[in-house]
């Protein structure tokens, strides 16, 4: 299989860290589309240019957020696959052909993912399933969660890589603009499940994601994912707007960012006002 003939991949990038770069070599024969959402170094973005395998480049006037830069880039795409991967993502050719051959071995499933694995290709995936059902899981022998060890069908795969058959998604959307931020995969997920499209975690195939060091380390960034985090979970469960819930953690998140600025705890504080902003913006948008 001619592999850059078949796939296209697709990076979304925020403030990116220099993880890309080994991201984008470890992949060379892969095209790609690169959305920049702002916000990175110019360094970076010149050495990112630098691969031939950069297909298109944009940068949209304003961050449209992490879904909507996926769906705007994917109109370009005209291969039979689609890749999503995250910038700190780190697998090869070989696990990603893996994932092609899964479409062969189960030609109705919509999304193919592999195995996520440790520095040392040590298996740290779980089985995870959509958070309503979570209640009604149980795991084998009523124990912890149970590590995957084989082709696995899921219910939820994380959107940091996964590997879209286009055909399968011709007649649905990939994903829902209403998300900027975080949550996107969930409902992308659920919608799957309610059209009985599978998900198929591939054993055979590894990537080892470093969680978090796709954007910069710093309080801004923090105060962003904290707020997006809370947010997009209060419309992943369309809460109603005038519920009680919603004041009594506005005051809490209200008591708690005031107290931990009192004792110089920065970061906390942060974290509840960030969470006490996604309140005002759920509520008053």
């Amino acid at each position: 299989m001619t592999i850059s003939k078949d796939i296209t991949g697709i990076i979304v990038l925020y403030d990116t860290t220099i993880e890309v770069i080994d991201c984008l070599q470890k992949l060379k024969d892969i095209k790609f589309i690169i959305v920049d959402n702002g916000k990175c170094d110019k360094k970076i973005i010149n050495k990112i240019l630098q691969f031939e395998n950069i297909i298109k480049y944009f940068k949209p006037k304003k961050n449209i957020g992490f879904g909507r830069a996926n769906n705007f880039a994917l109109k370009y795409i005209n291969t039979k696959y689609t890749l999503l991967i995250n910038a700190d993502i780190k697998t090869s050719v070989d696990d990603i052909e893996r994932l092609v051959d899964t479409f062969h071995k189960y030609p109705n499933t919509g999304i193919s993912v592999p195995l996520l694995v440790d520095g040392k290709n040590h298996n740290l995936d779980y089985l995870e399933c959509l958070p309503e059902m979570s209640s009604n899981y149980k795991y084998l022998n009523n124990d912890k969660k149970k590590l995957i060890s084989g082709d696995t069908c899921i219910s939820f795969c994380w959107a940091a890589i996964m590997l879209i058959n286009n055909k399968i998604f011709e007649n649905i959307k990939l994903f829902d603009k209403k998300y900027f931020l975080f949550w996107e995969d969930y409902d992308l997920c659920r919608r799957l499940y309610n059209n009985k499209i599978p998900i198929i975690k591939t054993y055979c195939s590894r990537a080892h994601h470093l969680e978090h060091k796709s954007v910069k380390d710093n309080l801004r960034n923090y105060f962003i994912i904290q707020q997006y985090h809370v947010l997009s979970s209060y419309i992943y469960f369309n809460v109603n707007k005038k519920d009680n819930i919603l004041i009594k953690r506005f005051f809490i998140y209200l008591f708690r960012s005031i107290s931990y600025l009192f004792i110089l705890n920065i970061k906390k504080s942060i974290k509840n006002i960030a969470r006490l902003t996604a309140i005002i913006k759920y509520k008053f948008k």
